[in-house]
């Protein structure tokens, strides 16, 4: 029987692999640096400027679902169930997960 993996060039295998690990941590620390900047303005964001951010995510999902109706309608159940279990999380988090000492 031939074995496959002795053709194998291990090192370029290796060195690619070097090369994909070093673009992804160049894209995480841009994302991190992305969230920082983001969260550090929504620390700003009064209670009016949620409100519109609310009705901005509402009214472009809104829009989607009419643009893709048809699309959509055969995962009406996933979207409901991904609905569902984030309301339930956001309901816990809210209510009942306090910290220590609180």
């Amino acid at each position: 029987m031939k074995n496959y993996l002795d053709n194998i060039d291990r090192e370029a295998l290796r060195a690619r692999a070097e090369q994909m690990l070093d673009y992804a941590n160049d894209a995480r620390s841009c994302a991190c640096r992305w969230t920082d900047y983001a969260m550090a303005k929504a620390q700003e964001f009064s209670v009016f400027d949620f409100a519109v951010f609310k009705v901005c995510l509402l009214s472009l999902g809104l829009w989607l679902g009419a643009c893709f109706s048809k699309f959509f309608k055969k995962f009406r159940s996933v979207l409901f169930v991904a609905f569902a279990a984030s309301w339930l999380y956001m309901f816990w988090r809210v209510f009942f997960d306090g910290e220590d000492g609180e």
